[in-house]
């Protein structure tokens, strides 16, 4: 069976993880708030069937904004999940599939016709600038290889055919941007909106530069994934997205963009003179569903497709640190601003061992991580009610936490100094690092660790509730 949104739909549809609101909604009045409540008190993915203004169209928000749906686009659970990627990283990438026709085409709209209002694109947050679209996965080439790259960036709506882009300072697409730049080129761009929830993982997964994300996405998927020529720029795009925008990044101009919810719940970070695009052609299904992935305040999609694979890049890399570490999760917490913190669950078994772990969780190609917390191996590190009693009963904070100053941080984090000057977008900034170990004395000291057994409620293992009620 051929893998895109509505496969994907199905699946969570049978896991019961989808919200049918058939109520009369407004995407610049309430959305977004409606989809984060579906989410944060319902644990659903919402679908609004009556979206006023837009008769005929279905809005679907959060389908990647929890663990076990981002777990169900690679086939798993979420206790699986790493385990499953790495498995799946060792199979290689899965060249893409040129194909002639495709469903996203069915409609065309060019010249003219070209009008972004005429798509349900919500206003994430009141402190947003206006209507933006978060679920557009963004792709372009490199003008010396042809080589496309695949990721998430937030694009605001600034007219019929106008769109801002706001790019990380030094990531992928912006390098490939800066190489249009100095040609003095428009850079292009293709936006394919609705997909499988593999493709959102794979574009949010950090790869060398060169390598086409695509490719990783056929690997998750099982199968290559069918990409079509688009109508109007020298681009490719998933044949079987929901809406794709195509569009050219004007070389070597900028304009005011912003404020927008971000992963750190926050808005105005980001905001200032970033590149903007005019949009050349719109492309669709007939019977589009428009997906839109939701920022803002925790816990939100951003926050939770930021985390997971970077879960398993740093279980990769710490598993190895201080030469026999016993390694047992590594955790984002989505919400902690999507990644910003990182609980480690290991057992140590020397002095020193913890902070060694949490230095190099500190250290990697991720800069969101602020701050890392070790915990022991009897603590469940995504229960965020154990996290807080292992802090509370196993760290001497003179002892067990340490502070690094003068780190890079990331950009959009608006608790750290911004060293660019003002206006500079997206901007650098700088500030600290901190590592908690609140793990139990190594195991060597056995005598030691005994006094931070955790006493259990008696018979809680051999007696279950259910035998006793109903």
């Amino acid at each position: 069976m051929k893998h895109d949104l509505r496969s994907y739909l199905a699946d969570l549809e049978a896991a019961g993880e989808i919200l049918h609101i058939k109520k009369e909604v407004d995407v610049l009045k309430n959305v977004g708030g409606l989809a984060w409540q579906a989410e944060n008190y319902m644990g659903k993915a919402p679908m609004f069937e009556n979206v006023k203004g837009y008769p005929g169209w279905k809005v679907l928000s959060y389908l990647n904004g929890s663990r076990r749906r981002l777990a169900f686009g690679i086939g798993t659970t979420p206790e699986k999940f790493i385990p499953t990627w790495r498995e799946l990283l060792q199979k290689g990438l899965t060249p893409t599939k040129m194909v002639g026709n495709a469903p996203c085409q069915e409609v065309v709209w060019t010249g003219d016709q070209v009008d972004l209002s005429k798509l349900p694109i919500h206003k994430h947050s009141y402190l947003c600038a206006g209507p933006y679209i978060g679920g557009g996965l963004g792709i372009v080439k490199d003008p010396d290889t042809g080589i496309r790259n695949v990721s998430l960036h937030r694009h605001q709506i600034k007219g019929k055919d106008k769109m801002g882009v706001m790019m990380v300072e030094g990531r992928h697409m912006d390098l490939i941007r800066r190489k249009w730049d100095a040609l003095n080129k428009p850079c292009p761009i293709a936006i394919a909106i609705g997909h499988h929830g593999a493709l959102y993982l794979a574009a949010n997964w950090t790869m060398s530069y060169g390598v086409d994300e695509m490719e990783l996405a056929g690997t998750l998927l099982g199968e290559p994934v069918e990409m079509v020529k688009c109508k109007t720029i020298d681009m490719e795009v998933p044949a079987d997205a929901e809406v794709v925008i195509e569009g050219l990044i004007q070389p070597n101009q900028r304009e005011l963009e912003g404020p927008f919810a971000e992963h750190t719940g926050y808005a105005r970070a980001g905001s200032g003179q970033n590149p903007w695009l005019k949009v050349t052609a719109i492309t669709m299904r007939k019977d589009a569903l428009f997906y839109d992935l939701q920022g803002g305040r925790p816990i939100s999609e951003s926050q939770i497709l930021d985390g997971m694979p970077m879960e398993v890049v740093l279980f990769d890399r710490l598993k190895d640190v201080g030469s026999w570490v016993d390694l047992k999760d590594v955790v984002a917490l989505p919400s902690a601003g999507g990644s910003h913190i990182l609980v480690i669950k290991m057992t140590p078994h020397l002095d020193g061992q913890a902070r060694l772990v949490l230095m190099a969780a500190l250290a990697h190609q991720y800069i969101h991580t602020k701050v890392a917390i070790a915990v022991d191996d009897d603590v469940d590190p995504h229960n965020e009610k154990e996290l807080w009693w292992s802090i509370s009963t196993r760290v001497n904070p003179a002892k067990d936490i340490f502070i690094v100053p003068d780190t890079l941080g990331h950009p959009l984090d608006a608790s750290l100094e911004l060293v660019t000057p003002p206006g500079h977008a997206p901007g650098v900034r700088v500030g600290s690092k901190m590592g908690i170990d609140a793990t139990k004395p190594p195991t060597r000291l056995a005598e030691a660790r005994a006094h931070f057994e955790r006493a259990m409620p008696n018979g809680l293992y051999e007696y279950l509730l259910k035998d006793f009620i109903g």
